[in-house]
């Protein structure tokens, strides 16, 4: 059976006050492509699919749009489940009249995973649909007063639905799963939990033959290739430039035997990082890239973004490095700072900025506006 393994979506998703609609539009249209040409038995959606809990219209619109097309056009199950963005009613909303055209998903957490059975010529593989929540929901649900952590809420949720182990068996949740290396974060993925341990460990996932993971922005297994997390679509911060994004294409053989294919993805705009000098930029040939900027030129410069985003319309954060000086603040204290001349304070952060001792004839014209200011002369 042959699954497209989706997740973090983040329909509606703003970085650094742009917004992503017309992105994401670009890379569906590349999922739809694969959908069509390797022809799945499912996508698997795992969590994630809005950016938050109530979206933008032009996002609701964007994800039913792509609904009608693999459901209706491609003919393809949609298996999907609420993430710790998405508001778990809206998620949830129509789910049984949905189900008719092949759609099944879970919004809110039930203490019974949701069960999908689908069938290939070796027999059944059932699929478990389980959302986020959090622990102190799963505690409530089970009444169980132990659960004090996303670990024992994931053990006790598995614990309290068990699989046959002579079927195949896929799970599709929402988690920051560990297991052997160190899974690697970016920054714009949003906190499971507000304080306290948020991991799950992945020895619960033992009896599945392959788990569905959204949450981490990275394609990357846990342990091995039966644990994966498919990443976003689109690159949502600069901690992610570097970043290959993809989707994940899971074959599974009869006798579970599995094997993991990553399908690139192109983006309408990429997201990276400029460094030189403000005119030496502007001399290059231009970008619609999304781009942090980083000047290297010493002092001050005249509305470097305005000038930037004539060139780079696309511009999201500018930075200025100082550099080339040996000047590192004078570091007195404020009792120190206090018996220094005005002159004296001027002095010092004339050298911060420009990194040299400020002239003679400078010296002299800050002396005379400081008595003016003071009416000595």
């Amino acid at each position: 059976m042959r699954f497209l393994h989706l997740g973090d979506l983040h329909f509606g998703k703003i970085v650094n006050s742009f917004s992503m609609i017309e992105d994401q539009q670009y890379v569906l249209e590349q999922v739809k492509e694969y959908v069509k040409k390797y022809k799945p038995d499912a996508v698997l959606l795992a969590g994630d699919i809005y950016d938050r809990s109530v979206p933008p219209a032009r996002a609701v619109s964007l994800y039913s749009q792509f609904l009608r097309d693999v459901l209706m056009e491609l003919k393809t199950p949609v298996l999907a489940v609420a993430g710790n963005h998405d508001g778990a009613d809206l998620i949830s909303f129509g789910h049984e009249l949905f189900e008719a055209a092949h759609y099944y998903v879970a919004g809110r957490y039930t203490k019974e995973m949701k069960k999908v059975v689908l069938h290939d010529e070796h027999g059944p593989v059932n699929v478990y649909l389980l959302p986020f929540a959090d622990y102190a929901v799963v505690r409530e649900a089970h009444q169980d007063e132990t659960i004090k952590s996303l670990d024992e809420a994931m053990r006790v949720t598995l614990e309290s639905n068990p699989i046959n182990k002579e079927e195949r068996n896929v799970l599709v949740t929402h988690a920051f799963v560990v297991g052997g290396e160190d899974p690697q974060e970016s920054d714009s993925e949003k906190k499971l939990v507000v304080g306290g341990k948020e991991s799950v460990s992945a020895t619960h996932f033992e009896p599945f033959d392959y788990v569905a993971l959204g949450h981490l922005h990275r394609t990357q297994k846990v342990g091995s290739d039966k644990i994966r997390y498919s990443g976003s679509l689109l690159k949502y911060s600069f901690s992610e430039e570097n970043y290959q994004k993809s989707v994940t294409m899971i074959d599974l053989s009869g006798t579970g035997e599995l094997t993991c294919e990553l399908l690139p993805l192109t983006p309408r705009r990429d997201l990276r990082t400029l460094t030189g000098q403000l005119d030496d930029l502007l001399n290059q040939p231009g970008s619609e890239d999304y781009l942090r900027v980083i000047l290297t030129d010493k002092g001050q410069l005249l509305e470097p973004m305005a000038k930037l985003r004539q060139v780079y319309p696309n511009v999201m954060i500018l930075d200025l490095l100082e550099n080339n000086s040996d000047f590192k603040g004078s570091g007195l204290t404020k009792q120190a700072r206090e018996q220094k001349t005005p002159e004296q304070l001027f002095a010092d952060f004339y050298e911060h900025h420009k990194g040299e001792t400020i002239h003679e004839e400078g010296a002299q014209l800050i002396t005379q506006l400081i008595q003016q200011l003071r009416g000595e002369c």
